[in-house]
């Protein structure tokens, strides 16, 4: 009798086919998902590690890049699906959350925000916005982060590094479009819709969605173009669409950094001392050594070290001393910053260029923009955003709403938005802002905040009041039918 050697190889591969087996057979008994669905994808893997201790649904959906062009091509988009141990679920109404930016990536949410107070006990998915990290495409621009570090590395600062980048994003543009990508389909509009697919494709009823700066006005348009399917909407440090940002974002900088001098120090002598330095060291440039490397900067990465300080939870009370600092020509943090800007961005900036530059910039006037330059004038200069109406002429986009109409109706059901007092970003204004158009809103401002208070201790703790209530709402409706 002869023996039949079994190669280890073989073994794998019988290994891996029972385990799609099992997987098939539990998204069809358990999500009801037809798996000869062209659209969806469950058993390619995600790019990402599960480490929690929660069973995952994952996989790809497939979704046109422009739903306004008859022949758009298809983009895949990754999306997890974290299930809570059935010894802890309380209720089956799960949240989605998104990253925001825009530009920012989503997916390493997974698993994290499971470990909070109101994750732990519910169904919680996280969908990568289409352009972003792990999205194919994904509209990264390399070109961009390589030329903005060659300059800084061979000492060239302002006006000339700026430059250096605009050629990274002309560079970056012919390069996405050489590869037959449309970037007219990086809108939020678009992403509604891929929301609304992936909701069709899990079989789920209602969500509650949570969105974070950018990511607020997009599920606030999903809310107001899918209400039925929207349980309840978290808004932390809203970035509403009835504002333009660029318009208002020297102003904003300007009266949060008041704030923060008088509220610490009890007085705007720091705020005057700041100003009047910055506008005795307008054209100066300065030099530092970091690691044996000399770079240049100037007053606009002084900014930056009070900016970095005022954009954080647990150093807004540094702020004073740092310009205290600064104005004594101490310019302690500067090689932070340094350091930050020779790192690749975290953002897929092509993604955030062409929703950006059809969606608010469209929608702003210039001579506005000047206005406040020259009004909060220790900001000349500065460039409170990273996408400016000069880059439109490289990077060419069509405005939204040349082909799309904004959501315009009225979301009623329950919201919870969340401001910081001291946000630089997204002020507590803009929180009002957003509860003028949202009937059933609360609106917490946390003091001695800044930016996404709802990843603090008490906003968690709020967070997840606010859920245990939604939790109740459906419960009784439930037992009414």
């Amino acid at each position: 009798m002869h023996r039949v050697r079994i190669s280890p190889n073989f073994v794998a591969k019988c290994i891996i086919m029972v385990k799609n087996i099992i997987v098939l057979f539990f998204l069809t008994i358990f999500l009801g998902c037809t798996i000869t669905n062209p659209k969806v994808n469950f058993l390619h893997p995600v790019p990402i590690e599960n480490t929690s201790s929660r069973t995952w649904i994952s996989g790809w959906i497939s979704v046109p890049e422009n739903r306004t062009e008859n022949s758009s091509n298809l983009i895949k988009l990754p999306f997890i699906y974290s299930k809570a141990p059935d010894s802890l679920r309380k209720m089956n109404v799960p949240v989605l959350i998104m990253s925001g930016g825009p530009g920012n990536s989503s997916l390493h949410m997974a698993n994290g925000v499971v470990n909070t107070a109101w994750g732990e006990k519910r169904d919680v998915f996280v969908f990568e916005q289409r352009g972003t990290r792990y999205a194919e495409p994904s509209l990264t621009c390399p070109e961009v982060d390589s030329l903005r570090i060659y300059g800084l590395v061979n000492g060239l600062w302002g006006d000339s590094l700026r430059q250096l980048k605009m050629q990274g994003v002309q560079a970056c543009y012919k390069r996405l479009v050489s590869q037959n990508i449309d970037l007219n389909g990086y809108n939020t509009l678009e992403t509604v819709e891929d929301i609304e697919a992936l909701r069709k494709v899990l079989k789920i009823d209602k969500m509650i969605l949570y969105g974070m700066s950018y990511s607020c006005n997009l599920m606030t348009a999903y809310a107001q173009t899918y209400p039925k399917n929207t349980a309840a909407l978290i808004l932390d440090s809203p970035l509403p669409h009835q504002v333009n940002y660029d318009e208002e974002a020297y102003r904003n900088i300007d009266s949060i950094l008041i704030r923060i001098t008088d509220y610490y120090s009890g007085s705007e002598q720091f705020y005057r001392q700041w100003k009047n330095y910055l506008h005795s060291v307008q054209d100066s440039v300065f030099e530092v050594s970091i690691n044996g490397k000399s770079f240049r900067y100037t007053k606009n990465e002084l900014i930056d070290i009070v900016l970095f300080k005022m954009s954080s939870h647990s150093s807004l009370k540094e702020v004073t001393t740092s310009i205290q600092n600064i104005t004594q020509g101490n310019h302690q943090g500067i090689a932070e910053v340094i350091n930050y800007y020779l790192e690749p961005s975290g953002q897929a900036l092509g993604m955030r260029y062409s929703l950006w530059l059809s969606e608010e910039i469209a929608e702003e006037k210039i001579n506005v923009i000047n206005q406040q330059k020259n009004l909060y004038s220790w900001l000349y200069d500065y460039q409170a955003n990273d996408v400016s109406f000069e880059m439109g002429d490289v990077w060419k986009v069509n405005s939204l709403y040349l082909m799309r109409k904004w959501p315009n109706s009225i979301y009623d059901g329950s919201v919870l938005i969340l401001s910081g007092q001291f946000d630089p970003w997204t002020p507590e204004w803009y929180g009002i802002t957003a509860s003028q158009y949202l009937p059933n809103s609360k609106h917490i401002i946390y003091p001695e905040h800044s930016h996404l208070p709802g990843f603090s201790e008490k906003g968690i703790e709020d967070i997840n009041e606010f859920i245990n209530q939604i939790d109740k709402g459906v419960q009784h409706r439930l037992k009414r039918q």
